[in-house]
């Protein structure tokens, strides 16, 4: 089933697979990509779980009508409002998020914003928001990737360089969804734009220590982007005591270049939060 959800930064589409009377589990993916970046992943995951998968605005099948409005803050927005229409239109009070990178800031945001309630659990995959905030991040986010002269010289590098040994097909297709990038202007500004949401003053989580459902972080040992050595560290500094870390010898997208790892990890994680107490302490070493 696909379903387009209207937001303040663009149409949204959402696809719906797996049992409607299953746990529910939304997925967020990264800049750039769409949901499809989740294909290695999602049979697996909607054979156990109502899974919803949305593509970003000005990403697979959403619009943008403004793409400088399309920044990190903006998809914060843009999800409550999916889960605002998920609860009203489909009856899903309560829902488990599953973000990357940027997905996994906006998780993060959800659950400690007015959607607290609704969210039963979080997997965290190499999920921005723990990056020093310093001249030289800044500089790179609004000056370099920020910039579409610059960034569109520097995208399919990147993402060569982000996902690892392509040894899967869905690993590859992202790949060149990302190489057609920046031959596409208008997907290169809502990539442009997001960046530079990475170095506005309002980016930022809140308290990520005061999260009270369970939290799953998956961090690949070789991310070129956010690296697991000084990101990682302190996002499992940052985030509650409950929470359960996980490296996995991997770039930034753990689920495209070995789904088979991510899989071992999250699935019973997922099954444990469904049906576990919320937490209030430890849960598990991390």
């Amino acid at each position: 089933m696909r379903m387009t959800v209207p937001t303040p930064v663009g149409d949204i589409a959402v696809r719906a697979y797996g049992d409607p009377d299953a746990p529910a589990l939304l997925l967020l993916h990264a800049n750039p990509g769409d949901g499809r970046d989740y294909d290695a992943v999602l049979p697996a995951l909607a054979d156990r779980h109502r899974t919803f998968v949305l593509d970003w605005p000005g990403y697979g099948e959403s619009t943008a009508p403004h793409p400088s409005r399309v920044t990190p803050e903006g998809l914060v927005e843009a999800a409550g409002v999916v889960l605002d229409m998920l609860a009203k239109d489909h009856g899903v009070n309560r829902v488990a998020l599953l973000g990357n990178s940027v997905g996994g800031y906006v998780a993060c945001r959800l659950a400690e914003g007015r959607h607290a309630g609704a969210v039963t659990a979080l997997v965290l995959v190499d999920p921005a928001g723990f990056t020093p905030r310093n001249a030289l991040t800044g500089w790179f986010c609004r000056d370099v990737m920020g910039r579409p002269d610059r960034a569109r010289r520097l995208v399919v590098p990147l993402a060569r360089a982000y996902l690892g040994a392509l040894r899967t097909p869905s690993a590859r297709a992202t790949y060149e969804r990302a190489r057609r990038l920046p031959h596409r202007p208008d997907r290169l500004l809502v990539h442009c734009a997001l960046w530079r949401g990475f170095a506005a003053p309002e980016f930022g989580l809140r308290d990520p220590a005061a999260l009270d459902v369970p939290v799953l972080l998956v961090w690949g040992r070789r991310d070129p982007v956010v690296p697991a050595a000084l990101d990682g560290r302190r996002a499992r500094r940052a985030l509650p005591a409950h929470t359960t870390a996980v490296r996995l010898p991997t770039a930034h997208e753990p689920y495209n270049e070995r789904p088979d790892l991510f899989l071992r990890h999250t699935l019973p994680f997922l099954r444990n939060a469904a049906t576990g107490p919320r937490p209030h302490g430890p849960l598990s070493p991390r």
